[in-house]
């Protein structure tokens, strides 16, 4: 009887904790492409990790022009991959560009 009364305390437990509660963070990519953001406008949570991922072969440097908070950049690099992590607290309308194409590569997030 007693492995039973362990199974029933062990379903009870698992249906009071929702899941994915325990230290989940949410996470978005935004890639960072020849003269392009992908997408160039999101909306993610308070608290959500943005990965800027580089998909082209060009030489970005992403940079936050406005916005909550302080600023951030990444390198200046045409490596592919992730480049820039940047988690995002605070909310508002950030205004993030590459500096080295600020006419084309512009992108608007917005952190609720």
């Amino acid at each position: 009887m007693r492995p039973v009364a362990a199974l029933i305390a062990i379903v009870a437990l698992a249906l009071l904790v929702p899941a994915g509660t325990a230290g989940a963070a949410s996470e978005a990519t935004v890639k960072v492409g020849d003269f392009f953001f992908a997408p160039t406008k999101k909306t993610v949570a308070a608290g959500t990790k943005v990965k800027f991922r580089w998909v082209g072969s060009q030489r970005h440097r992403v940079v936050k022009k406005r916005g909550p908070g302080g600023g951030f950049e990444s390198p200046a690099t045409s490596a592919r991959g992730v480049n820039l992590v940047k988690r995002f607290d605070k909310t508002g309308v950030y205004r993030i560009i590459c500096t080295i194409h600020p006419e084309e590569m512009r992108l608007k997030l917005t952190v609720k």
